[in-house]
């Protein structure tokens, strides 16, 4: 069986594992430690492929092919939340190594892909972004077209929608759209023309911004994946998956307390930080409270800013330095949705396959502009507990998989 294999370094995949563990949020130095471990790790990656630097120390490496289809892009960021626990690793971090470990030993093998392939990795990317965006423009301006545009966000699970699934199937979740994004934040300082101080003004904004911070709804990514999963489910769930706008609120009430809910059906206002300083003798002065806001598609920024200011009340002040509307749907289908189905049916088999929408920030929401084939796909099998956690379990198996999973990728 070692023949269909294919060859990975697995020692020196859990070593860049290791030493990306470090980097969480972006800085200069911390940047620069990242990416020098990825260049001494993919010696061939880093000669072989013409390298450009973007904004906030992104990198976008391209590799001529032989142009039979539009460029291959893969996107990843290399920054994340918080450290996984122990034995879990980021998805997207599990996501780029097993793209790396793929690309590095094709190119010893003298790999020629069908179009130009293009690596572009940010270290920004759940900030502001600006890596990514500064790429994205680049190549917006170059007229460049990709074949498609590949990062993590979607997933394999055997946790999720089983009373719709076969028995012991898999199911393969792919992004096709990706919620909006909001970051704001109020801020009051003290003046006689104000009653209460800037602290007390500042803490009531907040606990209006929190009245019904979850909001439910069914956009139309997530009712088309329930009526896809509504093709191979028995007849009860066949039934109300045909008709997911009509059944809805009885979905919702069963899938309450379920990871799902969460992560496809549900936008979420959460308070980040609250700070203010003062003395027993001196009230503080200055007041600031920060908060993120996610956006379902059909929605806009601007529409819940208008919104957000009048809930936010007066007597402080709102700005927004983020605001991000929800991405366009990508197409399901042409070759590139095909390669992806059958790239995810050779690895993972009997899998249902369903859009979805993406749960997860990823730099493919800056792509938009250049291409509508964008899909999010981990080859990874995830509980769901880690989905929610955005990990998952990596071993020599699991890395296999996804590795032969990018050499398909790579050969479309």
């Amino acid at each position: 069986m070692s023949e269909f294999l294919a060859p990975i370094n697995y020692d020196r995949a859990r070593d860049v594992l290791r030493r990306l563990n470090a980097y969480t949020t972006y800085t200069p130095d911390a940047a620069h430690e990242a990416l020098d471990a990825l260049r001494q790790c993919y010696p061939l990656i880093f000669s072989k492929m013409e390298e450009k630097s973007f904004e906030n120390d992104a990198i976008l490496l391209e590799y001529a092919g032989a142009d039979v289809t539009g460029p291959l892009v893969f996107t990843a960021h290399l920054d994340v939340n918080r450290p996984a626990a122990m034995g879990a690793v980021p998805l997207s971090r599990a996501h780029l190594v097993a793209l790396l470990e793929a690309v590095e030993e094709l190119l010893r093998d003298g790999f020629c892909p069908v179009g130009s392939l293009m690596l572009a990795l940010s270290m920004d990317g759940l900030a502001e972004g600006r890596g990514a965006q500064s790429i994205a423009r680049y190549l917006g301006a170059r007229r460049v077209n990709p074949c498609f545009v590949l990062d993590y966000g979607g997933y394999a699970t055997m946790e999720a929608f089983r009373t719709y699934l076969p028995k012991d199937a898999p199911l393969a979740l792919i992004g096709v759209a990706e919620k909006g994004r909001i970051h704001g934040v109020v801020t009051a300082r003290s003046g006689r023309q104000y009653r209460l101080g800037p602290a007390e003004r500042v803490i009531r904004a907040g606990a209006r911004l929190t009245r019904h911070e979850k909001q439910a709804g069914l956009c139309t990514v997530s009712r088309d994946m329930l009526r896809t999963l509504g093709k191979r489910a028995p007849a009860p769930q066949r039934w109300l998956a045909k008709q997911p706008r009509l059944f809805f609120p009885l979905m919702r009430l069963w899938w309450r307390k379920r990871t799902v809910m969460n992560q496809f059906f549900v936008s979420q206002r959460q308070m980040s930080s609250l700070s203010a300083s003062g003395q027993h003798h001196a009230p503080a002065a200055e007041a600031r409270l920060e908060f993120c806001q996610t956006l379902m598609p059909g929605h806009t920024a601007d529409g819940c800013i208008r919104k957000l200011k009048v809930l936010a009340g007066t007597g402080v002040d709102v700005r927004f330095p983020v605001k991000q509307d929800p991405s366009p749907v990508s197409l399901q289908k042409g070759e590139a949705w095909d390669a992806l189905q059958t790239a995810i049916e050779i690895q993972f088999e009997r899998a249902v396959m369903a859009p979805c929408l993406c749960p997860f920030e990823t730099d493919s929401r800056f792509y938009s502009g250049i291409s509508n084939h964008i899909y999010r796909f981990s080859p990874f099998m995830v509980t769901g507990r880690e989905a929610l956690a955005e990990v998952c379990t990596v071993t020599d198996g699991t890395l296999q998989t996804a590795v032969q999973f990018f050499r398909s990728m790579l050969s479309v």
